[in-house]
């Protein structure tokens, strides 16, 4: 699509050999070439000693950034990018949601909600103090935590390698709740939530690279890269910042080339933008093959048709976002989340 934004895909949220992952930052990145990643961020448990050794940079197709997880031992965690130092975990959540905005960085709630115990095998870690503000946005889409679900034993786990398309079923659906009444509570104030795919990829049992071709996060970057690392960051930071990304599971279909945006007039704005309603304003979704596409507000679905474009027209302010689905293996499964357009 010939709009001036050029799409890039990625992963965020991988650990490495500098926390409790299996890869080192090299073969991280060469998992990431070969799953044809434009971009990737590790993000090890309280620690930037990558960034420190000098990892951080372009190996050949592919841009490796380096963030942080803050991690405290019972949940909380959260997402640091575009930082110089970590952040202590011993910290309350608000105090480290500010040191890392203090640091001119963006910040991300990690893995906000979990299924209950007795449904997840492995200790639970998920965010409990929705009393803070201040945080770029939240992980809408955990792809281990969802890959996990219900994999509680032996069997399952065997199952869940062999054929990993079935035992993922896409964001938890309190969790798109929350993103919705997040977004309503944000909006009301002029700000945004962004919503961002994630992995939590650590090599073990599941190949980075394998993992690294489900669920990304797509940016939409204008004039595309510029082949220089510091250009290149803030490029990825700037657009994760203002929300001109959308999540897709890429392992039923390559999304590259999704968009979604509002025009009034000769005035056009990409996912993540803000406009005035004035008289009017017209909704635009283009797909790259036919599926399901739904149009929301945080009150519920405001449209939806089969194909690979839809076109709704507005008169209200308010938040609205695009869900696609695609019909895989005889049912509809969740396939993109776009960020929202913003319409006052």
């Amino acid at each position: 699509m010939s709009d001036g934004w050029q799409d890039k895909a990625g992963v965020i949220h991988v650990h490495s050999r500098y926390s409790d992952g299996t890869g080192s930052i090299e073969a991280i990145a060469r998992a990431a070439q070969r799953a044809g990643l434009d971009f990737v961020i590790v993000t090890d448990h309280d620690s930037l000693a990558g960034l420190r050794d000098g990892k951080e940079g372009w190996y050949g197709r592919t841009l490796l950034l380096i963030g942080t997880e803050v991690s405290p031992d019972n949940g909380n965690h959260y997402l640091g990018l575009g930082i110089h130092e970590e952040v202590p975990r011993g910290l309350a959540p608000a105090e480290y949601i500010r040191a890392i905005d203090h640091q001119g960085g963006l910040g991300f709630i990690a893995h906000p909600d979990y299924p209950a115990p007795h449904r997840y095998p492995l200790k639970v870690f998920p965010w409990t103090d929705w009393s803070v503000s201040g945080y770029t946005g939240i992980e809408i889409w955990t792809y281990t935590v969802d890959w996990l679900t219900d994999v509680t034993s032996v069997w399952r786990l065997l199952a869940a390698l062999f054929d990993p398309g079935r035992t993922v079923d896409g964001p938890f659906p309190e969790t798109l709740a929350r993103w919705d009444n997040l977004l309503c509570a944000a909006w009301a104030q002029g700000r945004r939530v962004v919503g961002i795919g994630s992995q939590d990829a650590h090599g073990i049992l599941y190949s980075y690279r394998r993992m690294f071709r489900t669920v990304r996060t797509h940016i939409l970057i204008a004039g595309g890269w510029r082949g220089d690392v510091d250009m290149d960051r803030d490029l990825v930071l700037e657009a994760l910042g203002a929300g001109r990304a959308y999540v897709a599971n890429d392992a039923l279909h390559d999304a590259t080339g999704f968009r979604f945006f509002a025009e009034r007039g000769a005035r056009q704005v990409p996912m993540g933008g803000m406009l005035s309603v004035e008289t009017g304003v017209r909704l635009r979704v283009q797909a790259p093959v036919r599926c399901r596409l739904i149009l929301r507000t945080p009150d519920g679905v405001l449209a939806e048709t089969e194909g690979e474009s839809m076109e709704h027209r507005v008169t209200e302010p308010g938040v609205y976002r695009v869900e696609a689905q695609l019909w895989h293996r005889g049912r509809w499964r969740p396939w993109v989340f776009a960020n929202p357009v913003y319409l006052r």
